[in-house]
């Protein structure tokens, strides 16, 4: 395995699964962090929280409620704001960040009638936040339409497990993950709107619909087996 494919591999691992939790999206810390929450159906918001994992237990940091307003602790009051918190969109910025801010983050949102949706998200240090990138293929459609992407392996071996992700400056969004078993992991920007089987062994292909705006960006393909790891891009 070479240099870039093991440091794809360290990004995936650690950017997908910390202590146990599916995380939707690694984001590199910066001056100005935002992190990203926007509830992607129609069902009626209630109320939103946002917690950050400190150690063994989950602090509160907010709660927006459509009829109360948002109410932000102590220890981040002056700290974060939320620019546009309309009905959907719950995104929470850090007025200026600082090395504490880094972690795990949960935004939860419990909507009537489909109950609780909730997004992880990792705020890393900027000096481990590394995008390699290969073949980046270019691929076109218009706001609205949908996007097939095919990544053939190529590695010879057992596909051990393959990872899409939608790649921006300052984040890595999951898109989906496929394990040997078969079973798919969607992230939570994308699970009510892509299309995936996780059985093929020679190639992965994925259709993400009803593209938006923020979508236009490169996606990455990262297929691991026993001894080689295939890395595919394309930018939309």
């Amino acid at each position: 395995m070479d240099h870039a494919a093991l440091l794809i591999v360290v990004l995936q691992l650690c950017g997908t699964n910390v202590e146990g939790r599916f995380v939707d999206s690694t984001v590199k810390l910066t001056e100005r962090v935002k992190l990203e929450c926007i509830y992607p159906k129609k069902a009626t918001i209630i109320q939103t929280s946002w917690m950050k994992l400190n150690v063994t237990h989950k602090e509160n940091i907010a709660v927006l409620h459509p009829m109360y307003g948002i109410h932000i602790e102590d220890k981040y009051n002056g700290r974060i704001y939320f620019e546009n918190a309309s009905r959907e969109d719950k995104s929470l910025s850090f007025i200026k960040s600082t090395l504490e801010d880094v972690g795990l983050y949960f935004c939860s949102i419990v909507t009537y009638p489909d109950g609780i949706w909730e997004k992880v998200i990792e705020i890393i240090q900027a000096d481990a936040f590394e995008v390699s990138e290969k073949q980046n293929n270019p691929m076109f459609t218009k706001p609205g339409g949908n996007v097939a992407f095919t990544c053939p392996y190529k590695i010879g071996d057992s596909v051990q497990q393959v990872m899409w992700e939608r790649i921006k400056a300052d984040r890595v969004d999951i898109v989906v993950l496929c394990n040997s078993s078969g079973k798919r992991s969607f992230g939570s920007d994308f699970k009510e709107r892509t299309l995936v089987d996780c059985s093929d062994q020679a190639n992965s292909t994925i259709v993400i619909q009803n593209f938006t705006a923020s979508d236009f960006a490169t996606y990455r393909c990262v297929a691991t087996g026993r001894n080689k790891t295939y890395v595919m891009s394309f930018t939309v």
